[in-house]
């Protein structure tokens, strides 16, 4: 089960919150996904947010730099081990180059890693 369907079952079937009207989309839209406890339209701020993600990530004995972008980093990593073009990874986390190799992306060139190492130019080899 991933960490978004156990954090879901947990706030709607064990600790019994009431699930938002799905038939009235202002409701809907209103409730936020990560809610204060019994306010399930206040969000958390970005304090509370951190707070749990270090807990989280310190009990696991993993380390992370980006605090709550932890997720941005690692999904612009995935698309660059998927040979995804810099250009779309740009337009899918709305980044300018500089930004998005910086503080995201790992900036191996890995087309041209994979082609001196004799594995030829397609992504997965």
């Amino acid at each position: 089960m991933g960490a978004l369907a156990l954090y879901l079952f947990v706030r709607y079937h064990v600790q019994n919150e009431p699930w938002p009207p799905f038939h009235d989309r202002e409701q809907w839209y209103k409730t936020k996904l990560l809610a204060k406890e019994g306010s399930p339209y206040e969000s958390l701020s970005y304090q509370a947010h951190n707070s749990v993600l270090t807990a989280a990530f310190t009990a696991a004995k993993c380390l992370y730099l980006r605090g709550t972008h932890v997720g941005r980093r690692e999904g612009c990593k995935l698309a660059d081990m998927m040979d995804v073009p810099d250009a779309q990874m740009r337009r899918l986390g709305r980044w300018d180059h500089s930004r998005m190799t910086q503080h995201y992306s790992t900036g191996l060139p890995r087309q041209g890693a994979r082609m001196l190492a004799g594995h030829g130019p397609e992504a997965g080899m």
